[in-house]
């Protein structure tokens, strides 16, 4: 009888045992398939993850090359920007020095009184001409093609008078009448000062206009100078001539200390 139990018992643990076993086995077919299905998953993620990078590393390669040629592109149209620059830089200087050229006989008058000159302006300006300067210097009246006043239309009756424009047939009259006008220093008509100038264009006005602050400088220090077409100003220093095409290189020069009066270049 206590044979029989204790078989029954090693039955009963044999049996567990393989049930045990069997569903160990399960667990790990379970396990092992579901490993499985997920490495499958994670390496067809990763495919496709590598797939991307190497669409990616396609796409960078392709957009530096791009880059690449926009860079190029870039540096050849800044050079052609410069090229330009200088080529209207050119062209402004040309058309400037032009206009100056076909501005070299004309002469402005300032402060000549409105109406003194009637309804024939060629004419008044020919006699005042020379009773400004002296009928000794114009024996007879200089040769004018044009004279106006400008602008055309007075804007203001209580205005100053507006210039007078005049183009003189012969460049040396041109000549002449400014050395004469400097020569007098103070040129009067009818009570009133009368300034002569040469007609220039705008930019080269403006260049000239610039030299202002250093030729007043230049007065107060008794220093002889010259602002020479179209614009340099020649300065004499102890004997010495220095020259400026630059109005900012003549400041520095000239207008760091006001205390010093012989300060050389």
């Amino acid at each position: 009888m206590i044979s029989l139990v204790e078989d029954t018992k090693q039955w009963r643990s044999s049996t567990q045992l393989k049930n045990l076993g069997d569903s160990i086995m399960l667990i790990k077919s379970d396990l092992t398939s579901h490993i499985d299905a997920k490495f499958d998953q994670i390496s067809s993620n990763l495919n496709g993850i590598v797939n991307s990078i190497s669409t990616l590393g396609e796409h960078v390669a392709i957009l530096e090359q791009r880059v690449g040629a926009n860079e190029d592109n870039l540096t050849d149209t800044w050079k052609k920007i410069i090229q330009l620059e200088k080529a209207n830089a050119y062209l402004v200087d040309k058309v400037d020095d032009l206009e100056n050229r076909s501005r070299s006989c004309n002469l402005r008058f300032i402060k000549v009184p409105e109406a003194s000159e009637g309804r024939d302006m060629l004419g008044f300006m020919s006699s005042f001409i020379q009773q400004l300067l002296g009928h000794d210097n114009f024996p007879t009246p200089p040769a004018i093609e044009r004279a106006h006043r400008t602008p055309t239309v007075r804007q203001d009756e209580r205005s100053s008078p507006r210039p007078i424009l005049i183009k003189l047939a012969h460049f040396q009259d041109k000549v002449k009448i400014l050395r004469l006008a400097r020569e007098k220093k103070e040129l009067l008509f009818n009570g009133s000062r009368v300034l002569i100038f040469p007609d220039y264009s705008v930019e080269l006005a403006r260049r000239r206009r610039a030299f202002d602050p250093v030729k007043r400088r230049l007065r107060e220090r008794s220093l002889k100078f010259a602002l020479r077409y179209p614009c340099t100003l020649s300065v004499w220093v102890d004997g010495k001539e220095h020259q400026f095409r630059d109005s900012t290189a003549a400041e520095t020069v000239f207008m760091a200390s006001r205390d010093s009066s012989t300060t050389s270049p």
